[in-house]
């Protein structure tokens, strides 16, 4: 009986159609109906090339996920535009000599989505924050390391709240 229930088991649940939500989606309706370009965003802050893991944060989860496709300005129909306005150090915790221990880097964007063709804009937010905690040490070299992951970190997720936000309204 145990290998029937089994046996039933393994032929039934294949066809339940669970997915992850926001991820697999590109042969849903609006698969590859969008083509979009993602300008490389501006940097209006004092964190060198900051702009460089945003977009490139930004391009990579657009193409996992499916729905756009991405594209040079010239083949596309949507243009996602943005600048990171601000990079900030909170610090989080102290030790017993109140020396900072840990760190939230918080970066503050601008974006917009619009039209190419009629220049109109689909989607607009200012002040889009993202966020990432890393833990400094005596060693500046590891703290810097430390500050460069918490960047790529609190990129990857603007960019999986940018598609939560955008692409799932679509």
């Amino acid at each position: 009986m145990k290998k029937i229930i089994s046996i039933l088991l393994l032929i039934t649940l294949p066809a339940c159609g669970y997915q992850l939500a926001g991820r697999g989606a590109g042969t849903g309706k609006t698969a590859g109906k969008y083509k979009v370009f993602v300008r490389m965003f501006r940097n209006d802050s004092w964190e060198p090339l900051v702009e460089k893991d945003v977009t490139a944060a930004l391009k990579d989860e657009i193409a996992i996920d499916g729905r756009w496709m991405l594209t040079d300005k010239d083949n596309a129909d949507i243009l996602v535009d943005g600048s990171v306005k601000k990079v900030e150090l909170e610090p989080l915790s102290y030790d017993q000599q109140e020396r900072i221990l840990e760190y939230r880097l918080v970066m503050h964007m601008d974006v917009e989505v619009s039209n190419i063709k009629t220049k109109k804009v689909i989607w607009k937010k200012n002040d889009f924050t993202s966020f990432a905690d890393y833990r400094v040490t005596v060693d500046v070299t590891k703290s810097k390391i430390r500050k460069e992951e918490a960047i790529k970190y609190a990129s990857k997720r603007f960019a999986e709240d940018f598609i939560i936000r955008v692409l799932d309204t679509f």
